[in-house]
């Protein structure tokens, strides 16, 4: 039978900080290998729920006036503008998932950062889980979105 004690402790301790500080660089690392433009001084965690088109008030159209879908990779956020791109990570599990912003919300008063379809976020989470810890990363850079834009205009 396996006890701690003081003798050990710290030894056991420190195997364990290594291997969690490990996993997280190789995720990291993994991350940035897939998204070289992550901008995470714009990053925030936050909780994120769903929405669908059966649910009640929902319109029809989004806020910059697209059709709803619910098989869609989009989101609702007030936090960043429309048509950037999202990767939302799950914090319980590890899963991601990149989405469009298309629609304004959640409400502020409900303290969530970020809507997702339903479709988005059965990617993460089970929809019946309603409500998730995230952290959202734009995976874009803010001044590589300005000089593409000013490269589009010339």
């Amino acid at each position: 039978m396996f006890l701690i004690n003081r003798k050990n402790a710290l030894p056991l301790l420190l195997i364990l900080f290594t291997a969690a500080a490990i996993a997280v660089w190789n995720y990291v690392h993994e991350l940035r290998a897939k998204f070289p433009d992550l901008d995470f001084s714009r990053a925030q965690i936050g909780r994120s729920s769903w929405y669908s088109r059966n649910d009640p008030g929902i319109n029809p159209r989004t806020a910059n006036n697209e059709k709803f879908d619910d098989n869609a990779m989009t989101c609702a956020s007030y936090d960043y503008p429309f048509q950037e791109e999202l990767l939302v990570i799950n914090a319980m599990n590890g899963k991601w998932v990149v989405c469009r912003v298309n629609d304004r919300g959640p409400n502020k008063r409900l303290n969530r950062k970020i809507d997702l379809t339903k479709a988005a976020f059965r990617k993460i989470a089970r929809t019946r889980k309603g409500l998730i810890n995230v952290t959202i990363i734009p995976t874009r850079k803010l001044a590589a979105k300005k000089a593409e834009a000013a490269a589009k205009a010339a």
